[in-house]
């Protein structure tokens, strides 16, 4: 790797591979070969200080951080590699867990809630549907009721990261075709739901985790807040809130389309400025009233808007977003 290459790189996994212990001699064999005091090519410091910040944002990934909980005379030890501020409280992401608190002054969202267990989305399903869905479903493993508020610890696979982080990582949109893929899956969950008969509520990038090699995305926060089709509401966050109908916003009834609605705003959000014009008319349109129409419509847009379908490399991980 010459410094054209290393200037070029942008996430740790360009330059490293994920294992520590083996980026580790790479680190110091690159630095011996760019460091200023040894390389002459005037690009020699801007190459070192690559080199330098994508190893650090490596390990430091690797160091887990603590917190503790009270649970009445019991303590419950938390270890995340970082932290997320919610409007119900807060988030901790670990490698294979997510913890979400929420704060005694919102638990009633989840105490109130029908979606209290993650056992609510997954109720008389046939096993065959229930294995295809698990790559998009909240795993809930513990609730715990602490000082601070109800603890909810969940799993995940260790390459799905936040999408809140992603798209800080990528400057607030998404290549075209990343953004394309997240948009497939969430009108995959769409349908999923209005199958179940219920409503998530909650399909916001805050609540949402996408695997960038799997190009998949799971809903793992904000599930508390889903409710049944026709059945009120506990309360929503306020991105969901903005994007719902004048009606539901006063009667406050869940209905299949306001995570249509959802989806498309989210769309708008993380659509690049160069978008095609069809996937771009596509996230300004009206939404159908069923989310298998809507799906229709989106295959017919993937191919107006970017022909031949490919899959698509996206190279971010936990390292180049965890701080």
């Amino acid at each position: 790797m010459d410094i054209s290459d290393i200037l070029k790189c942008k996430c740790c996994t360009d330059i490293f591979p994920e294992d520590i212990s083996l980026a580790q001699p790479l680190y110091m064999a690159l630095m011996l070969k760019y460091h200023p005091d040894k390389c002459s090519d005037p690009r020699a410091p801007e190459a070192a200080a690559v080199i330098n910040e994508l190893y650090r944002k490596l390990k430091k990934a690797h160091v887990a951080l603590e917190k503790l909980f009270r649970c009445g005379s019991r303590a419950i030890e938390i270890k995340y590699l970082m932290e997320l501020t919610q409007e119900y409280g807060m988030e901790y992401i670990g490698e294979r867990n997510v913890y979400f608190l929420i704060s005694n002054k919102f638990t009633d969202c989840f105490t109130d809630s029908e979606a209290k267990s993650d056992l609510f989305f997954r109720e008389y399903l046939p096993q065959q549907i229930l294995a295809q869905a698990e790559v998009f479903l909240p795993l809930v493993t513990h609730i715990f009721n602490t000082d601070e508020g109800i603890l909810i610890e969940t799993c995940k696979r260790t390459g799905e990261l936040p999408l809140s982080r992603i798209l800080d990582f990528y400057g607030g949109s998404l290549d075209s075709r990343h953004a394309a893929w997240i948009i497939s899956r969430l009108l995959g969950i769409c349908c999923y739901a209005e199958t179940r008969g219920i409503v998530w509520n909650c399909l916001t990038e805050e609540n949402l985790f996408i695997d960038p090699a799997e190009h998949t995305v799971r809903v793992c926060g904000g599930w508390w807040f889903a409710a049944r089709e026709g059945s009120r509401m506990t309360g929503v966050q306020s991105r969901v809130y903005d994007s719902l109908s004048s009606l539901t916003k006063t009667d406050g009834i869940a209905q299949h389309i306001t995570d249509l609605e959802c989806v498309k705003a989210l769309a708008r959000r993380i659509l690049p400025d160069d978008a095609p014009d069809a996937v771009r008319d596509y996230a300004e349109s009206i939404c159908s009233s069923s989310a298998f129409e809507e799906m229709e419509k989106w295959e017919k847009v993937i191919i107006d808007g970017f022909g031949v379908r490919r899959f698509t490399q996206m190279n971010v991980r936990l390292p180049d977003i965890a701080g």
